[in-house]
């Protein structure tokens, strides 16, 4: 993992850290998208994510809705991977000097996101930070809590693998993007494109936990394919078809650049899968556009 080490990531030092953790905290929800605890019968399901170093550049061109789009499908994302239901959502501000404008653009275009997902925004919290953060750059965290049944149905043999396609990187990797772009080797139209916004993928996966028709979802972020779908599979039990993943110029420009390491940084085009019994394939395409099969559990 060289580039991305060299962009001031290190995935095996992330590794290690993942390790010392499941073994010293016995607790399946470490390792899940959603953790979940009871209470009085009821099961609350939570999650939490931020969006990485790609808010730097959005926040200097002034990109106050992108950067809401981005945190809320962080976490809705995640939360899709479950049959479950959102409900709330709170968000972490940090900042060096507080810009009331900008930051209140967040706040008010994240809480109009989250509307479409019938998700309330139940508040949270902006810290000015001058001797943690840098001038004139910011970090934003996300926090959802859902209700549901949400527990996953057996993955069994010739179960089918579908994918969902990316809008483009997403929010993954941007640290060794920024290095590339600013080495000059990725053009303004190449990090134009990596800019794009992450697609919320959870109102049309809500359809599909609605009708009963999928088992389980991966939300495709840092790590990877293989990587995200093995958080729900043992990934000796999947077969792949890669050629099946529609192709973008952003992910062949960025393999020319660092190779097979992009299959443990990026998406590489796929934003969401899903693992549903083979007579419930077309009905999911029916509901989900673009789809198509990424592999089977053998």
């Amino acid at each position: 993992m060289d580039a991305y080490k060299q962009s001031g990531v290190d995935l095996k030092e992330a590794e290690r850290l993942n390790n010392i953790l499941s073994k010293e905290i016995k607790d399946k929800n470490i390792s899940e998208f959603v953790g979940s605890v009871d209470y009085n019968g009821i099961k609350i399901y939570n999650c939490c994510d931020g969006i990485g170093t790609k808010i730097i550049p959005l926040y200097k061109r002034k990109r106050y809705a992108d950067i809401a789009q981005e945190v809320a499908a962080a976490n809705l994302n995640d939360m899709a991977t479950r049959d479950v239901v959102a409900l709330g959502f709170s968000d972490y501000i940090a900042v060096n000097k507080l810009d009331s404008d900008a930051i209140s653009s967040i706040i008010i275009e994240l809480k109009k996101v989250l509307e479409k997902c019938n998700c309330r925004l139940l508040g949270g919290e902006t810290s000015e930070m001058p001797d943690i953060m840098r001038d004139g750059v910011i970090d934003i965290a996300g926090f959802a809590i859902g209700a549901g049944g949400g527990e996953l149905q057996k993955i069994e043999t010739g179960d089918i693998i579908i994918g969902l396609p990316s809008s483009g990187v997403h929010a993954n990797g941007f640290s060794l993007v920024r290095k590339l772009y600013n080495d000059g080797q990725l053009s303004d139209k190449d990090f134009e494109t990596c800019l794009v916004p992450t697609y919320i993928y959870y109102n049309t996966i809500r359809k599909l936990w609605d009708a009963n028709l999928i088992k389980a979802g991966a939300n495709i972020t840092g790590g990877g394919l293989i990587e995200n779908l093995s958080r729900i599979v043992e990934v000796k039990r999947l077969e792949l078809f890669k050629q099946n993943i529609p192709q973008q110029p952003i992910f062949q420009r960025l393999h020319e650049l660092v190779g097979d390491e992009i299959y443990n940084v990026f998406n590489c085009g796929v934003g969401f899968c899903i693992i549903c019994a083979p007579e419930n394939q077309k009905d999911i395409y029916k509901i989900c556009e673009n789809a198509f099969e990424l592999g089977r559990i053998i």
